[in-house]
């Protein structure tokens, strides 16, 4: 476990690229990327991804309309 917690992988401006034309390619539009970073599996428990799924449906864009 020590030898993955002093690996600190980055999160390069080529994924962060990569990743906004994903996501703008299925929305149709534009987007942002505010923050991104890796989640270390080691650590993720059924709880943090269930509050990860509920932050993420939060922000349901076919709801905001303004």
């Amino acid at each position: 476990m020590e030898e993955h917690a002093g690996k600190h992988e980055e999160v390069t401006p080529e994924l962060l690229m990569v990743m906004a034309a994903s996501i703008a390619a299925y929305l149709g539009k534009n987007v942002r990327i505010r923050r991104a970073r890796f989640v270390d599996t080691m650590q993720a428990n059924a709880w943090g991804q269930s509050s990860r799924v509920v932050l993420q449906a939060s922000h349901n864009l076919n709801l905001r309309r303004g």
